[in-house]
Parts: structure tokens; sequence; C-alpha cells
């Protein structure tokens, strides 16, 4: 009896491994080209959306495959922060868990990719997250939730036709209500709209989903047996394209909606072909339900073999329901969320150096936009330099030529006011110093005219006639020098001049003047007092000095003259006195600088001339002096 068990199990085993070979020829082009562009693409966005959509088509036939692919395409996405690759992968580890009967991580992942796409508003994915919401909501048994997300599914999906999950959305509704009496028109509006868009896409999933509901809608209005035929014959072309999910949709919808309905339909070989199809596409629930009906079916007629078979899938699945409670939650999830949990910390890590780089990119572009600054800054500074240097050349060039203009319009207007005084002091010397010594003359001359009997008048007048041709003959030499003096080409040459000799042939002079006043005139000149200076212009300064003294001084009064010598200086004062109080002498001594006769100002430029002074003194109130230093 083991030794038949062994043989059947054997045969069994060829049969699978033959049509697991069959269904591998019946590969689409599809599947080949995904192999063939995943070979020749690297580490790139390209390169997981491959493995996302290898891990995709996978979920309907061999859900370990599906399984890796997902697996290396979430390590990859993150790793190269691709936001549209994970969330395609979670996608594939819902749909993974899902089959596997783990809904509670389907739902995880589900929420997961629904998160991603809403962050990357992308409304195809967005669709397709919502689809599969109402799938796992549904496996658990929750209704209310499963419906919601079909309407935002398919509400979604109306508005955008072209999205990717639409169809599918389509097949659900048809799934759950294809014989609903209640949803006819609703059944018949996605059996259009599934048509419509298969119908661009031949012998694809939604195209063989699409026949098969529309033959199952049509069961009540063609013979039964025809549309079985149908049916079986969509499978069986389904099966040979590579597509035994299809063949498996036909055979359950079958089994489980129409044998309800009264049909006459062989139970037992469908539940076979269903088991079969289950097994080879890894579908663990629809094998947990198959088994138990041909498990019964097969026990009464002890039908060793098959119940040998059945009850190894029982212990299989057993073993595998067993395992996958204690790997999938405990062991592979969790040290894969560890794992992820690593890429993450690993991610963030990456994007804190990246943060750094960033601020120290930052930092030197921030110093080289500061070493600019500076650098415009300064050229700048030394552009303001340059223009201000040649502003302030060209300032002090024009300042110079301007300063030069001014000095010799400056010395033109002193020359000019020299001009001007010379010309004001010669007239100032006519006016005053000769008017009154000529009109004494011209007095005296019109005397003669009328005659006098009076000889010693006569006398008297020629005697003041004499003076003041004198007088006017001293102050004409005098008045004569100092015009000399004025001009540019005068050149003072100073010679020894005995101050004795001098005041001696001035007292003699004037001798006369003084007699008439009863002066008498006091020298003390040191023997051998010899003076650096011009005779005339000295001897002028002498005479005019006297003659003022008598002028101002009082009958019966002092002239005293005293000589000093001290370390090189001369020192000459004339003193007279008493002094008469008279308008010109209160001038005098109230204005020193604006003497009345203006012979005496000729008298200070000669002792200028000759590097000297002139000043009027007076010490005492009946005293007079003038002091001379040279």
């Amino acid at each position: 009896m083991i030794k038949g068990y062994l043989k059947y199990l054997h045969g069994i085993l060829l049969l699978m491994a033959l049509t697991g070979s069959m269904t591998a020829l019946a590969q689409t082009d599809n599947f080949r080209q995904l192999h063939e562009k995943l070979q020749q693409e690297k580490d790139s966005a390209k390169y997981v959306k491959l493995l996302n959509s290898l891990s995709f088509y996978h979920h309907r036939n061999n859900l370990d495959s599906c399984f890796w692919y997902a697996t290396k395409a979430l390590e990859i996405a993150l790793r190269r922060q691709d936001e549209k690759g994970k969330s395609y992968a979670y996608t594939n580890f819902a749909l993974f868990y899902t089959k596997k009967r783990n809904l509670k991580l389907a739902i995880i992942y589900n929420y997961r990719a629904l998160e991603i796409d809403n962050a990357l508003s992308d409304s195809a994915n967005i669709s397709i997250d919502l689809s599969n919401l109402a799938l796992a909501y549904r496996a658990e048994g929750n209704l209310g939730k499963a419906q919601e997300y079909e309407q935002r599914s398919l509400q979604l999906g109306s508005k955008y036709p072209e999205l990717g999950d639409y169809k599918v959305d389509l097949i659900n509704y048809l799934e759950y209500y294809w014989n609903n009496p209640a949803k006819i028109d609703s059944v018949k509006w996605a059996l259009r709209e599934l048509h419509t868009i298969s119908s661009k896409k031949p012998y694809s999933m939604e195209w063989y989903e699409s026949r098969i509901y529309e033959t199952l809608t049509s069961i009540k209005t063609k013979p039964f047996r025809q549309t079985e035929k149908q049916l079986k014959d969509l499978a069986a072309d389904a099966y040979r394209r590579g597509l035994p999910d299809e063949s498996l949709t036909a055979y359950v919808l079958m089994l489980r909606d129409v044998l309800p309905m009264g049909y006459d339909i062989d139970s037992i070989a469908y539940a076979e072909k269903i088991f079969l199809l289950a097994k080879e596409i890894g579908d663990d629930e629809v094998i947990m339900k198959m088994i138990p009906k041909l498990y019964k079916h097969y026990l009464p007629g002890k039908d060793w073999r098959r119940i040998a078979l059945y009850g190894a899938s029982i212990r299989q699945l057993a073993m595998f329901e067993q395992s996958e409670a204690g790997k999938l939650p405990v062991v592979d999830h969790i040290s894969y969320f560890l794992k992820e949990q690593e890429m993450q910390e690993l991610q963030i890590a990456s994007q804190l150096q990246q943060h750094a780089i960033e601020q120290s990119n930052l930092q030197r572009t921030s110093h080289r936009i500061l070493l600019i600054f500076l650098l415009a800054l300064l050229i700048l500074l030394l552009i303001f330099t340059a223009i201000y240097c040649f502003s302030y050349y060209a300032y002090r060039r024009h300042t110079r030529a301007l300063a030069a203009l001014n000095a010799g319009i400056t010395e033109k207007n002193i020359r000019l006011q020299a001009g001007d005084d010379f010309k004001n002091r010669l007239l100032s010397l006519i006016a005053h110093d000769f008017r009154a010594p000529i009109n004494d003359i011209l007095h005296t001359a019109r005397l003669w005219q009328r005659g006098t009997n009076n000889q010693r008048a006569m006398l008297n007048s020629i005697g003041r006639v004499e003076l003041d041709s004198r007088r006017t003959l001293d102050n004409f030499d005098g008045i004569l020098r100092w015009i000399k003096s004025q001009f540019s080409d005068f050149a003072y040459h100073p010679v020894p001049c005995d101050i004795n000799e001098m005041i001696a042939e001035i007292i003699a002079g004037i001798e006369a003047e003084a007699g008439n006043q009863s002066l008498r005139i006091t020298t003390s000149i040191p023997d051998a007092t010899v003076v650096a200076a011009d005779a005339e212009m000295l001897q002028f300064v002498h005479r005019t000095i006297l003659r003022q003294l008598i002028t101002l001084t009082g009958n019966n009064g002092t002239i005293d003259i005293q000589v000093q010598q001290h370390a090189g200086q001369t020192t000459f004062t004339a003193t007279g006195s008493p002094i008469a109080v008279t308008p010109p002498l209160l001038r005098l001594l109230d204005l020193p600088q604006q003497e009345d006769k203006l012979i005496l100002v000729t008298c200070k430029d000669f002792m200028n001339k000759m590097g000297g002074s002139l000043q009027v003194k007076s010490d005492k109130p009946d005293t007079f002096a003038f002091i001379y230093q040279l």
C-alpha cells in the first residue's frame, strides 16, 4: 500500500512538474520582457520599478517570488529615497499578506502606500491603494469599511478612467455583485466599462475577467451547457497564455456561485481542478477550502491515494501555517521591520551628512561671497581714494593757482595802495609843510610892496623870509629824499655819522629860531658817538625833531638833547619843557600814530628804512620828548 502511495505521489509530482513546465513555457511576452529589462538595468529608479512589476506579476502565481522581488525593491527604494518605489513595494507586500491571510499586516502596508501616494498626489496609485484596502477589509470581514473604500476607489476611477486600478475595481465589483438581482443595472454598467477598457489589450487579465463575467451573466438566457463550455474554453485559453489565476477564477465562480443556483455541475471535478491550480499558484486559502470537500468525497470510497494526497496537503498547510504563525509576525516581520528601521536610520544619517555637506558648502559660498564683497568694497575704496586724491590734488592746484592769482592781485593792490599812500603823503606834505612858509613869504612880499618906513620891521621881515626859505628848502630836500626812498630801486647804504657834529650843525642853523623864543638848548652827547646811517636822512630827522620842539616849547623853555649807547644800540632823546599845550600837541599825545604834521611820518619812515624806530613820549605834564633808537 505504501509502495502504491509512493508511486501515486511520484506520478502527482511528475504531473505537477510537467504542468509547471507548461506554465513556464506559456508565460507572456510581457513577463519575458520584464526579465530582459531587469538584466539590462542597474541600480536606478527604473530598476526598482521593474522589481516591483515582477513582484506584482508573481502575486497571482508565485507568492514566494512576489515577496522576494518586493523585498529587494523596497531595500533599493529606501536607500535611493525613491518614494514611488517604496509605495509600489508596500502595495506588493499588502497583496502578499492578503494572499497569506495575514490581513493585519496587509492593511498596515496598504495604509503606508496610501500615505506616500497622498503626499505625492499620485491619483493612480491612490486608486490602487483604496482598492487594495477594500479587498483586505472584505477578506477580514469588515464589510462596512470594504464598501467605503470600494466606493471611493470607483469614484476616483470614474473621474480618471485611465488610472491603472480602475479595471481592477470593476472586476471586484462584478465578483461581488454579478448575481445580485438588486444590482443588475450596476453590473451591466460595470461590464460595459470593463469591456471597453479591456478591448484595448486583448488576452490580458481584465480581458479574460470581462469575458468570464459576460458569460456568467448570460447563463439564464443561453443553454447552460453552452455557457459552461464557453467558461471552460476561456479557462483553458487563459492557462495556456500563462494566466492560471484567471482559470482558477472561472472554476471558483462555477463552484461558488453557479452550483447554488441549481445547475447540474460536477462539483468534484471542478474542486479537483481548483485544487491543482491553487496548489500551482500557491493560494493556500483556496486549497484549504477545496481539501475538506475532496477529502470527504473520497474517504467513503477508500481511495487511499487521493486521501493520502489531500492528507499530505493538509499536513503541509498545517505545518506551513504553524511556521508562518511563528515566523512571519515574529521572525520575518520583526526582523524585516528592524531592518527597515535600520535603513531609515541610515537614511536619516545620510540626510544629516548631506545637510552638513550643504551647510559646509553654504558656508564656503557665503565666505566666497563675503570675500568678493570685501574685494569689491576694497576696489571701490581704492577707486574712491584715487578719485579723492585726484580731486584733492586738482583742488590744491586750483587753490594754488587762486592763491597765486590772489597774491598777484594782493601784491598789485599793495603796490597801488603804496602808490596811493605815497601820493597822499606827498600831497599832504606839500599842503602842510610848504603852505605856511610860502604864505609867510607872500605876506612879507606884500608888506614890501606897500612899503614901510620902519627899518627894524623891515629887517625882521627879511629874517623871517630867510628863515621860511631855509625851512622850505630843508623840507623840500627831505621830501625829495623821501620820494627817492619810495622807489623800488632804492638801496640803503649806511655810512658812519658823528652825532656831535650833526647836532652842532643843526643847532647853528636853528639858533635864530630858538632865540626868538628865548629857548636854551643843552646837549649831553658822549664824544665820538658814531652810528651807521644815511647822513641826509638822519640829519633830516634831527632837524625836524628840533624844529617841532621849538614850535611846541613855550618861551624861556629848555630843549635837552641826550644820546646814549648800550649794547650796540644808540638812543637819541630830545626833550622840551615847559610845553605849551596846543591842539597839535594833544593830538600827538592822544594819537601818536596820527601826527598833525605829516613831516613826522616822513621821519618815522626814514627811521624804519635805516632799521630804527621813532616814538613820542611825555613823562611829565609839562614835558614832551622825541626818542629814536638806531
